[in-house]
């Protein structure tokens, strides 16, 4: 009897090594992950992510910096481009193709909603530039064509303080990499940062320190960064927890998500998300912007575009993918 259960034990461990052994022989080799330029905090937080699917995962998975989302939601809806980090913002306004996409990119699916985003202008420690108001007649990176969505966020940013650009003095840019050379070479008093990037860390170095500038906290400036640039809003960093934040401060906040093409198989949209969510931990450690991408908040019922497949079945696995999310989805997936 024991030399029967043990053979059956044998047996069942060996054709679920088969069933397994099957699903990863049918997973791509490689995968490409759309972010913005290298440097920024997107830039970091996909290097974070490659990292930790590339050694836990069969998929080798390599980042493709470029201007930002622009650049790459072409190529991701081509199917040439696998993954990509963005803002919520950026997600829902090109998944619709409204505000700043003038073409909608249906093709794009979440596999996880990251961390908060705290997102602002930077100025050298010793500045009097304070809060956003006081950019009045200072010189600000503008345009951005390469990345719409941080103008957007900048123009809601200056509306929040009741300003507008033509309020300061604009000095054009193409992209976050230009914008934060501009800054560096003074040729702008301020530049366009995410906490916790590598370029706030540099520029701290190379202008002798700096600061974000704060945002304001009171309803009615949250209600006008939310008119101009939807799922943005005023939250408060604590001092010292990330380089520039000198003090408790307000800065504009957003989502991040993870996506994906809705061709990707969901067995690799499984197997990349399982291995987030299993190696945790291992992700946060690879740059303080990724301590905030938690286990807890890869599902959101604030989602603004439809999951992939292939996650929500891993969702269901551990627990998290509600009857509310199932109604989510279905609505998302019929916009």
């Amino acid at each position: 009897m024991k030399k029967k259960c043990l053979e059956g034990m044998v047996f069942a461990l060996m054709a679920l090594y088969l069933v397994a052994g099957a699903a990863w022989a049918q997973l791509p080799r490689s995968a490409t992950l759309g972010t913005h330029g290298t440097g920024t905090g997107f830039n970091s937080i996909g290097i974070g992510i490659a990292t930790v699917a590339s050694r836990h995962t069969p998929i080798s998975v390599r980042v493709q910096p470029s201007a930002g989302p622009p650049a790459w939601l072409p190529a991701m809806d081509r199917g040439e481009t696998d993954m990509g980090v963005l803002t919520s913002a950026d997600a829902v306004t090109s998944y619709k193709g409204i505000v700043l996409y003038k073409k909608p990119y249906r093709n794009s699916r979440i596999l996880v909603v990251g961390g908060s985003l705290h997102v602002g202008f930077i100025v050298a420690k010793d500045s009097s530039i304070g809060t956003v108001a006081d950019l009045k007649g200072k010189r600000v990176p503008s345009d951005f064509p390469g990345i719409p969505i941080v103008r957007l966020n900048a123009t809601a940013l200056l509306a929040s303080a009741g300003l507008t650009f033509d309020d300061v003095v604009k000095v054009p840019v193409s992209d976050l990499v230009a914008n934060y050379q501009a800054f560096l070479e003074g040729r702008t008093d301020a530049a366009w940062q995410s906490a916790a990037s590598p370029g706030v860390e540099e520029a701290n170095a190379r202008r002798g320190g700096v600061k974000f500038v704060a945002a304001l906290s009171t309803p009615e400036a949250a209600k006008k960064m939310a008119e101009i640039a939807p799922g943005t809003y005023p939250s408060t960093r604590k001092a010292g927890s990330a380089t520039g934040i000198v003090k408790d401060m307000p800065l504009m906040t957003t989502d991040t998500y993870l996506i994906a093409t809705k061709d990707m198989s969901d067995e690799a949209a499984y197997q990349v998300v399982k291995a987030l969510w299993e190696y945790n931990e291992e992700l946060g450690a690879t740059h303080p912007i990724l301590k905030d991408w938690q286990r807890e908040r890869m599902v959101s019922d604030k989602a603004f575009i439809p999951y992939h497949a292939g996650v929500i079945k891993l969702f269901k696995e551990k627990g998290v993918w509600s009857k509310e999310m199932d109604a989510l989805q279905a609505k998302l997936s019929s916009q």
